[in-house]
């Protein structure tokens, strides 16, 4: 019998009829059928899958059994000593696993994604002396969608185990495979569950994701562009609240972000007093979230900081960490108060009602009626135009102020970019937003490095703990090294960012093509 031992079974061929042809060569005996489960855990934005690994855990009447699967297509599959799947890596005690884990998902959540219910009907083949020749094992594979009570039929599979020294029957059963023509299963389960889903792994994407007619006119291209962002504001709300994964919260906040963004930037669309009461509302829940996503940060970079450390130093570092706790409870507290406000609830509900209304204005601005290709050249280039003023003016003996100024107008020209580049070739556009975002990683370190030494600061002024403070101004030292060592790189990145090159695409992409016609 060839290797392979694993066949699909079409779906409208049952089980019993698979039977009787087995029948037709061979004693069978069908036993009791079984039923167990494999759950599979991974992130929202299936962190595990897109690297490569696997969590799972089967689950029948007698055990529970959690695997890990890690390698070139999650085939190295070991079994853990653990009787729940873990959420988080901080979890776990010191191993390997944990090591691998963290590497990937930091202090991100796992949960359950998907669940498959398999129905095993083990079949025995058995020669006349009543002995086992050949073993097979039936089994229908239901998936069901977590949070979901309906299932659905996955697939079906026949399994062949042969016995070894019935070299003849094995051969038997392969002619028979063959005959019945049932394929050998190339498929793995899990991304037959994925596909049966209609997602893949890069379901949770942020991304806008549209399609805007470069003919269409700025107000319709602006009204969509908001109801993408309140559409990725409203799906990671929930998890924004629950609080235990940060990525939502970091998604929500990146929407709001935008959605200011967007608003403040392209001006003269939409009516006056609509855009002064949302762009006042927006800036109150970006406000609402800073301290939550600035906590968040700072506890991911302490957790990876203290395992560099020994024991003692990391006990050291315990109440530096409860402050951070206690400070991002407070903040979430504030943040989920005012996202189950009736005032809160009203607000969004009144906005979707406003971007979803298709009527066009009475009175049309400047800016409602051009065409939105026309209108993201202008915004595109001037912002461009913008950023080079601000880089070319920066020197070694700028204030930390420029370099601020300069981060805050790279995340404009960034959000512009991608608000509009449905409107422009692909592969140019991308280049120019990953030369972008080199120049962004750095500010954006920089940055960081300042809000944690403030934070640092602040918790050295107040905590009597003598140890937990020597070791906090340790890591101030250690950080305005890092802050240091980041300003120096500024010049070669933002000097590859505004090279001759990326000059010369960005103003005949944004200039050159002022027709509208950019999809060469």
């Amino acid at each position: 019998m060839n290797n392979q031992h694993d066949f699909v079974v079409p779906s409208d061929q049952s089980f019993t009829e698979l039977i009787s042809s087995l029948a037709t060569k061979f004693r069978v005996h069908r036993q009791a059928e079984t039923v167990s489960y494999r759950i599979f855990y991974d992130t929202v934005d299936w962190l595990l899958s897109n690297n490569g690994c696997v969590l799972e855990m089967n689950e029948d009447e007698q055990s529970r059994r959690i695997y890990w699967r890690a390698g070139k297509d999650a085939q190295l599959k070991i079994q853990l000593g653990l009787r729940q799947a873990p959420r988080f890596a901080s979890e776990l005690p010191d191993c390997e696993f944990r090591s691998q884990l963290a590497s990937i998902i930091s202090v991100r959540e796992l949960a359950p994604r998907i669940k498959i219910k398999i129905k095993r009907t083990p079949v025995v083949m058995l020669n006349k002396k009543e002995k086992a020749i050949v073993r097979i094992k039936l089994d229908e594979n239901w998936f069901y969608p977590m949070k979901r009570r309906a299932g659905c039929l996955l697939s079906k599979r026949l399994w062949v185990k042969p016995v070894k020294g019935y070299a003849e029957a094995n051969q038997q059963i392969d002619a028979l495979m063959q005959m019945m023509d049932l394929r050998p299963a190339q498929d793995n389960m899990l991304k037959l569950a994925l596909a049966e889903l209609g997602s893949s792994t890069t379901q949770h994407s942020t991304k806008l994701n549209l399609m805007l007619d470069p003919d269409m006119t700025s107000e319709i291209a602006l009204k969509e562009i908001l109801l993408r962002l309140l559409d990725i504001t409203q799906r990671n709300t929930a998890g924004s609240v629950q609080g235990t994964d940060i990525e939502f919260m970091h998604d929500y906040r990146v929407s709001i972000r935008k959605t200011r963004s967007a608003l403040a930037l392209i001006k003269h669309v939409l009516p006056k007093d609509t855009i002064k009461k949302y762009k006042k509302f927006f800036a109150g829940l970006g406000k609402l979230t800073n301290p939550v996503r600035d906590n968040d940060v700072f506890l991911v970079k302490l957790d990876n900081y203290k395992q560099k450390l020994d024991k003692n130093k990391q006990e050291q570092l315990q109440p530096l960490q409860q402050y951070l706790i206690d400070n991002r409870s407070e903040a979430q507290r504030q943040f989920i108060e005012e996202v189950k406000s009736p005032g809160y609830r009203q607000a969004l509900k009144e906005w979707r009602a406003f971007l979803e209304d298709s009527a066009l204005l009475d009175s049309p601005l400047e800016n409602t009626n051009k065409p939105a290709c026309q209108l993201a050249n202008q915004l595109i280039w001037g912002t461009y135009q913008t950023v080079l003023l601000e880089g070319n003016a920066i020197t070694d003996e700028s204030p930390p102020e420029a370099l601020h100024e300069l981060r805050k107008s790279c995340k404009k020209l960034r959000y512009l970019i991608e608000f509009f580049q449905s409107l422009y070739p692909a592969k140019r556009v991308r280049e120019l937003i990953n030369a972008l975002k080199g120049l962004q990683d750095n500010l954006g370190d920089y940055n960081d490095y300042h809000v944690h030494m403030q934070i640092l600061k602040e918790f050295t002024e107040q905590s009597p703990n003598e140890a937990a403070v020597k070791a906090c101004n340790k890591m101030i030292k250690a950080l305005k090294q890092k802050q240091q060592k980041t300003r120096n790189h500024f010049a070669e990145r933002y000097a590859a960012f505004s090279s001759h090159d990326n000059q010369n695409e960005f103003r005949e992409l944004f200039v050159g093509s002022l027709t509208g016609d950019n999809n060469e």
